[in-house]
């Protein structure tokens, strides 16, 4: 698990959920494309990593995994899934298919929590941690974000390549790189090159 490549992904995305999506690197290049999630550990991994689980909790599913691997199988599936589906919705090619997906991943979670109330505020709590907890996590916190956050402000890299999702919280919504020092400057250069080459030509 230490050595999956999941766990040191960049989190651009400026919300777990949007980072979920961004587990796929070069979307818009078939010959780079690559997908982080390939096996339960760097599910694992890159939760650990994004802050979905605590140090302990990925040492104990890594140890669950191992003694119930259908599960954990089934579980990275859904996960990928889970993704898929976000990113449609978020790029304008979701259907009604994908929103019930969210919404089934949604509904899972919800049966494996409890409503805890202390004080003056409630929380959903795990009621046990499972092979599928990270799916269970993330499934409420990308409901929580489409429910609270207009779509339009999820938006793709200007890098057509590149493909990672943002959120823009930009003052006037106007971000237009995943990365200004990395997409950024990359569209900055061949930019300058194609502007150099027409002068010289």
């Amino acid at each position: 698990m230490k050595g999956s490549a999941a766990a040191k992904l960049e989190l651009r995305g400026g919300h777990i959920a949007v980072d979920l999506v961004n587990t796929v690197a070069w979307r818009g290049d078939p010959d780079r494309r690559v997908d982080y999630l390939v096996g339960y550990l760097d599910l694992v991994a890159w939760a650990h990593h994004a802050g979905v689980l605590s140090p302990s909790e990925a040492r104990t599913l890594a140890g669950c995994a191992a003694s119930d691997q259908d599960a954990a199988a089934k579980t990275l599936r859904q996960a990928r899934r889970l993704r898929e589906a976000l990113h449609a919705i978020w790029t304008g090619c979701g259907s009604s298919r994908e929103a019930a997906r969210v919404a089934d991943a949604y509904r899972s979670a919800l049966r494996a929590k409890r409503l805890t109330v202390a004080e003056d505020a409630g929380r959903w709590d795990d009621t046990a941690l499972t092979v599928r907890t990270p799916l269970h996590r993330l499934a409420v916190d990308a409901v929580t974000l489409l429910t609270t956050v207009p779509r339009s402000r999820v938006k793709r890299c200007g890098d057509s390549q590149c493909g990672w999702l943002f959120l823009d919280g930009s003052h006037r919504q106007n971000r237009r790189w995943c990365s200004a020092a990395d997409c950024g400057n990359r569209a900055r250069v061949r930019s300058f090159y194609h502007r150099t080459r027409d002068v010289s030509g």
